[in-house]
């Protein structure tokens, strides 16, 4: 039995642009997936598509063989690859779908671009501040002791500090381990990610906005790629609103699904939504009237897009600034502190 592993998003990105070229080429797929599987590398994948070959040539429909393997290949996916069957579209299906996860892609690795720089700076500053905590400011207290100067109150306050994290330096190890296990353990707690984390995301100033419009983002990439498909509203919605783990936005879409098997419309039930907006609302509402809601989507996808991008830059310009002026500030206060008793000592020698 094969050890699933998650495939990386290059590699399936790369699978299906590749099986999309060798279908119009007019490649059979038994052939097409053969010549795939002699150039794979990653040795888990290789299996998978040589029992995917197997499943194929002995009947099964390359959808229902993929779907035995759904670590690797999404709902959204093995969606799009049925209506490939039943339409004979399927190199132009995968080609659109090759497209939608390269977008998708793209907003997910923004959010980790965007959180890479502030994350930096401040393990750097921590590390700056802790250094100068261990070692940097016990120099200066056996200097101080030795010229018997008088230490101002902001020296003293760190001096302490400092002599305690030195005197407990296991006991302080060991609160950081666990504060960091306790935090993991929390964060991945269903319940309270449910209860808390979900939604304090949509609280925080700035990055709640920046959060759901990626998530509108990427929901209407979803819909608009399952509806050009001719999915029906219904399952792209049960299928897209799995884009986010976020369990409020999910929750909201269940709502809306229950409401339209009721017969109500999807624009008239957004209103008062966390997620979706005025904006939103208007441009789905013209598709429901249009009859147009695939290609609405793709408009509101690009539109969030963009507000996305350019949201995130204002966002960054803004904390760049801040971190660097926060970082420099303390630096600046322990200095200041460890110089301060500099002059009564200068003052003491007569310099």
């Amino acid at each position: 039995m094969i050890k699933l592993k998650k495939i990386s998003n290059k590699e399936f990105i790369e699978f299906n642009r590749v099986l999309s070229l060798l279908l119009i080429s007019k490649i059979s797929l038994i052939d097409a997936l053969s010549l795939i599987n002699e150039q794979t590398q990653n040795i888990n994948f290789k299996e998978i598509i040589r029992r995917v070959i197997t499943d194929v040539k002995s009947g099964n429909s390359l959808s229902k063989s993929f779907s035995k393997y759904p670590e690797v290949f999404s709902k959204i996916y093995i969606a799009n690859l049925r209506v490939a069957e039943e339409t004979g579209y399927m190199a132009e299906v995968l080609t659109d779908f090759t497209d939608y996860q390269e977008k998708f892609e793209n907003l997910k690795r923004k959010i980790t671009q965007a959180a890479r720089y502030p994350i930096f700076v401040l393990l750097i500053a921590l590390l700056v501040i802790f250094f100068m905590l261990f070692y940097l400011i016990p120099t200066f207290e056996s200097l101080f002791i030795s010229m018997r100067t008088n230490i101002p109150p902001l020296t003293q306050f760190l001096l302490d500090i400092s002599n305690y994290l030195v005197n407990n330096s296991i006991i302080v190890l060991l609160l950081f381990i666990s504060v960091v296990f306790l935090t993991s353990f929390t964060i991945k707690n269903e319940s309270f990610k449910r209860s808390v984390l979900d939604r304090l995301i949509l609280t925080i100033p700035l990055i709640s906005k920046l959060y759901t419009m990626n998530i509108l983002a990427r929901f209407s990439l979803s819909m608009s790629i399952l509806l050009k498909s001719k999915v029906n509203l219904l399952d792209s919605l049960k299928i897209s609103k799995n884009i986010t783990n976020n369990s409020i936005f999910k929750s909201e879409i269940s709502i809306f699904i229950k409401k339209l098997i009721k017969g109500e419309s999807f624009a008239s039930n957004v209103h008062g939504s966390k997620f979706f907006d005025l904006t939103f609302t208007k441009l789905l509402a013209a598709g429901e009237e249009s009859a147009e809601l695939g290609n609405v989507f793709t408009l509101i996808s690009d539109y969030y897009s963009k507000e996305f991008d350019h949201k995130l830059d204002s966002v960054t310009s803004f904390i760049e600034p801040i971190l660097i002026l926060f970082v420099g500030a303390i630096v600046a206060v322990i200095l200041v502190a460890m110089y301060l008793p500099m002059f009564e000592i200068i003052n003491y020698l007569g310099v």
